[in-house]
């Protein structure tokens, strides 16, 4: 009797957790946007759109392809059956004997589930999942390439040159940072972004979206913004753009890609090859002019697909 009291109660909270997340995923795959009027990619079961080497898909997320998969309202109703006749097999599985959920769910806080033995990892860690993957991962040493990115794209920005930074840009973020420059070309304008400091970088986001990592930063920085007529160098409209002397705070959200289970390297930078570790060469910011490869490709290291303003 004991037994089939636990089995009941074993029984009804696994499918109570399987209907609430049925219940939770399918307006959670509705959210999906570009935002900011930003780059307008986002990832598909079958990779990301907007990247480069070969990699398309939809906008928006497709993390289960059965649940509100966008195809008409009966997407969401067979990935609620799929969902209940797992449970009821498991269910199954345990009033036989048959020894519960079928992988190893850890013994130690942390322990990821899909790593038995593996070094343990905090579970509030938003990284976990990554770096069981990748256990060369740092977030410190992430922050710091991601500053030097920040640094380094704004200056292209006053440049009016974007190809520098190409090489860790996906191709409908460049292109949309490369349509705001020729903005600035065609109205005779200089953008000019003085004393830049970032102040703090956050985590807002770390997803997996099928063969990809996600993670969405949340970008603090300081900078003296203003505008000036490239002709004259008079400062343009100071009130709205910016005098020349006034700092000013502000926050941007910039998401990032990268292969599930791609390696970090202890040696990567922004001025390397992410495959051969090659420096990068002046005229050479797409590919590699030492192996070839196309450099801004997410299977080899992240990859900045998106920013919003916030």
């Amino acid at each position: 009797m004991r037994r089939d009291h636990r089995f009941f109660r074993v029984a009804l909270t696994v499918l109570s957790i399987a209907l609430v997340c049925a219940l939770i995923l399918v307006p959670a795959l509705a959210l999906a946007r570009a935002g900011g009027g930003q780059v307008g990619g986002g990832f598909s079961s079958g990779g990301f759109s907007g990247g480069s080497g070969g990699f398309s898909g939809g906008g928006g997320l497709a993390i289960l392809p059965f649940i509100g998969g966008g195809g008409g309202g009966c997407g969401g109703t067979i990935g609620i059956i799929v969902i209940v006749i797992v449970v009821l097999i498991v269910v199954s599985r345990m009033k036989s004997g048959g020894g519960g959920m079928p992988f190893n769910a850890g013994s130690e806080p942390g322990e990821a589930p899909w790593a038995p033995g593996a070094p343990s990892i905090p579970a509030d860690d938003p990284y976990a999942q990554i770096k069981a993957a990748d256990p060369g991962f740092s977030e410190d040493f992430f922050y710091g390439r991601v500053n030097e990115m920040f640094i380094a794209i704004q200056y292209a920005w006053m440049a009016h040159n974007m190809e520098p930074v190409r090489r860790f840009l996906a191709d409908q973020q460049f292109t949309v940072l490369q349509a705001g420059v020729q903005e600035l070309v065609l109205k005779g304008r200089i953008n000019m972004l003085e004393s830049i400091h970032v102040v703090h970088v956050d985590p807002v986001e770390v997803t997996r979206e099928g063969d990809y990592d996600s993670v969405k930063l949340a970008i603090v920085a300081n900078c003296i913004d203003y505008t000036i007529d490239e002709r004259t160098k008079e400062i343009v409209n100071p009130r709205e753009l910016g005098d020349g002397k006034t700092p000013s705070q502000f926050t941007e959200h910039w998401t990032f890609i990268r292969k599930s289970g791609a390696l970090s390297k202890p040696d990567q930078s922004i001025q390397k090859c992410p495959n051969c570790g090659g420096p990068v060469t002046d005229g050479n910011y797409v590919k590699c002019a030492y192996c070839g490869v196309t450099m801004n490709d997410p299977t080899l290291d992240w990859v900045l697909m998106r920013i919003e303003q916030v």
